[in-house]
């Protein structure tokens, strides 16, 4: 393939939508195969180049290409066509080689190399989610060394930090996050991105939560949708007598650990909502913490759809029978939806907590938040008889 047309190719691969890489497989298909060859011929190099390419620039193109089109993922690793021929294994250890290669950048001032690395780590986080590549990495033991010197490591990474563009996930996101899909995390926790965090919600302190004996609720959303997100948790709030939410841009600002924090936040939740959009699903960090909350923790999810937002993917298949909220104008929300949304939470609640929320007013600038309006619900054991034996009087209907 001509120079330009990659070019033009991997502007157009990085730039599409999941919905527009399906509608040319067979042409995507050819990129992927000169993607993953450049990548190979580049290995091969000392400066890590291959036909005026760098080999950061196709990495670049997969890390995207990996979060948005789950299929890639299988076909460079199983599927891809090149010469010399690769399979999994192969695939998956040129990765693994290319990291080492590249381990030391930090230490470095090479902004190239540093980039690299960030997209290098990308890629084998998104092969870490799939069990039977997983296994791959989880046999190579300097592979497992390396991860872990980059997890334990906080000082040195800081300088690399910021050369993160908004396509990846930091280093320490990305090792953590490794480990905890290979089982080798010590901590066997949960550790969201501090930087791009989905998750802006956390539930209380359970030393204060036993004292106010409330339930717990927590959001797990993308910071692209942080308008929004503002919305839910003003509405939210108008229920702090019921449940308890803690929020990280307000109260763990100077948290020592905030990904710790965050993973504790999740194991003690009652409920999570979750708003879902493209960029949550984007975003491996929201990914990371779905996963954990439905597959691991098994914990309530309220799901709550952005604008036309369609689940599909490692999404879509996790959302199969669950019930969902649909919010099609973000930036004015439907009152009516979100007194649905309000009730749904509560009655997610546990059974102790009877309260249902009936019609919100409108909010209004510069007003108070308004208190919902509850009733509770009180249970019976009065005998209702049969219809046709009711009397005249009204204290059958009242019975009823």
């Amino acid at each position: 393939m001509d120079s330009r047309i990659l070019v033009i190719s991997m502007t157009l691969a990085f730039l599409s939508s999941p919905e527009q890489l399906k509608c040319d497989k067979k042409g995507m298909n050819t990129v992927l195969n000169q993607l993953l060859l450049l990548v190979m011929d580049a290995a091969k190099s000392d400066e890590h180049r291959h036909d005026g390419f760098h080999i950061s620039e196709p990495l670049e193109v997969l890390v995207k290409m990996f979060v948005v089109e789950e299929r890639t993922l299988d076909y460079v690793l199983c599927h891809a066509e090149t010469e010399p021929t690769s399979d999994m294994s192969s695939t998956v250890h040129l990765f693994i080689s290319l990291l080492f290669s590249f381990s030391n950048a930090w230490k470095g001032t090479d902004r190239l190399e540093q980039f690299t690395l960030v997209a290098l780590l990308n890629i084998l986080w998104s092969i870490s989610f799939e069990p039977n590549y997983a296994q791959e990495l989880v046999k190579d033991e300097r592979f497992i060394e390396t991860i872990q010197k980059f997890a334990e490591n906080d000082k040195d990474q800081e300088m690399i930090e910021q050369y993160k563009p908004r396509s990846m996930e930091s280093i320490k996101q990305a090792t953590n996050d490794i480990l905890h899909n290979l089982n080798r995390n010590s901590r066997n926790d949960v550790k969201p991105n501090q930087q791009e965090t989905s998750v802006n919600a956390l539930v209380a302190n359970p030393a204060v939560e036993s004292v106010n004996n409330k339930p717990s609720i927590m959001i797990s959303y993308s910071h692209d949708n942080n308008t929004f997100c503002t919305q839910i948790l003003g509405l939210l709030a108008t229920c702090n007598d019921v449940f308890e939410i803690w929020i990280d841009r307000t109260h763990c600002q100077r948290a020592n650990d905030l990904w710790e924090m965050i993973a504790n936040g999740m194991e003690a939740a009652c409920i999570i909502v979750c708003l879902l959009s493209t960029e949550y699903f984007e975003s491996k960090s929201c990914r990371q913490e779905f996963i954990y909350a439905n597959d691991s923790l098994k914990k309530k999810i309220v799901c709550v759809l952005l604008d036309n937002f369609e689940p599909k993917g490692w999404l879509g298949i996790r959302m199969t029978g669950m019930k969902y909220i649909r919010f099609r104008d973000c930036s004015q929300p439907d009152q009516v939806k979100m007194t649905e949304l309000l009730n749904t939470i509560l009655a997610a609640l546990p059974s102790s907590r009877p309260l249902i929320c009936e019609n919100l007013p409108s909010p209004h600038h510069h007003q108070e938040t308004p208190q919902p309006v509850s009733i509770a619900i009180q249970s019976t054991t009065a005998t209702v008889r049969p219809v046709d034996q009711w009397t005249s009087t009204d204290s059958d209907i009242h019975a009823w």
